[in-house]
């Protein structure tokens, strides 16, 4: 059954702020999160996907060649939502939402008016950069507001950097069967502090705990989508304090996220090799603190990478 719609509401009866933000790793499966957040029909979900508010919008003017670029692309993800046809919201509310979002000043004031919800529904976000927030950055969500619910997905940090690899070498227009012919050009991508940090999960989470305590915030790792996807959001949802609405777990939940996103690329081994060197001390700290499967298995992979067993 669909929510009922509120009437006549203003922003401040609504108290209108982000209940939770999804904020990364980027290349982690937080695509196919949103889009189960978005099809759950007691949350709102931004229409736009990455705001960008406390690290684009804030950090850059508005006539710079980085805002105008996301502009355009957040035209067009508009209107990939507006016409849902599964949608709930009504054609006007979500003109009304638009023309707030493109048109007015990008304030607190503004960014909290975007989770004023057609109907009173828990609000939020995804933007994937935010995990790479410094800690007086992450005081200006903490500002806006206090309760706000976390949800941080991780993946093997390897896989992951990998993955923002071939994504770099698709959007530089870099083909072929492989990636052998462009290994200077990989050299030098994977050093980059925007490849290595979004990986580097343990400093992500020593940053917002500081900030919001280890009870407010959800980790989620991408294993669980190719292994155990409705558990992996039942525990998400019971998280948000929502109900598993039955309409989520009607879709197809298993995906080649994997395969996909890498587009059938096979990791060179010398990448792997340097990559899991790089990773390999953040990863026994992430093991020791959250001692699953998932992490053992990451660490046992770049130990099995770095420090192969000589058999005798």
């Amino acid at each position: 059954m669909a929510p009922e719609r509120l009437k006549h509401k203003t922003v401040t009866e609504l108290n209108a702020k982000p209940d939770f933000l999804l904020i990364g790793a980027a290349r982690s499966g937080t695509t196919w999160l949103y889009q189960r957040l978005v099809s759950h029909r007691g949350l709102f979900v931004t229409p736009v996907k990455e705001l960008h508010y406390f690290d684009i919008q804030r950090a850059y003017p508005l006539w710079h060649w980085i805002r105008v670029r996301r502009f355009v692309l957040h035209i067009r993800r508009f209107f990939q939502y507006f016409f849902k046809k599964d949608r709930l919201e009504s054609s006007s509310w979500l003109l009304k939402w638009a023309s707030r979002y493109f048109l007015m000043p990008k304030t607190h004031s503004w960014y909290r008016s975007l989770f004023k919800d057609e109907f009173g529904r828990l609000a939020g976000e995804l933007t994937p950069s935010y995990s790479l927030l410094d800690e007086n950055e992450v005081r200006e969500i903490y500002k806006i507001n206090p309760d706000v619910k976390i949800i941080y997905q991780m993946r093997d940090p390897v896989d992951r950097a990998w993955s923002q690899i071939v994504m770099h070498l698709g959007l530089h227009m870099r083909a072929g069967d492989d990636f052998t012919e462009y290994m200077d050009e990989i050299r030098e991508v994977m050093k980059r502090d925007e490849i290595v940090d979004r990986s580097m999960y343990t400093m992500t989470i020593d940053t917002w705990e500081k900030v919001f305590g280890q009870g407010q915030i959800c980790y989620l790792f991408f294993d669980e989508i190719l292994e155990e996807p409705a558990e992996m959001l039942k525990r998400l949802f019971t998280f948000l304090e929502v109900d598993a609405d039955e309409h989520v777990f009607q879709e197809k939940l298993r995906q080649k996220v994997a395969a996909r996103d890498t587009k059938g690329k096979a990791m060179p081994l010398e990448v792997e090799y340097e990559l899991a060197k790089q990773f390999l001390p953040m990863l026994k700290m992430l093991e020791q603190r959250f001692d699953n499967n998932y992490t053992r298995q990451w660490l046992e992979r770049a130990q099995n990478v770095v420090e192969p067993v000589v058999i005798q």
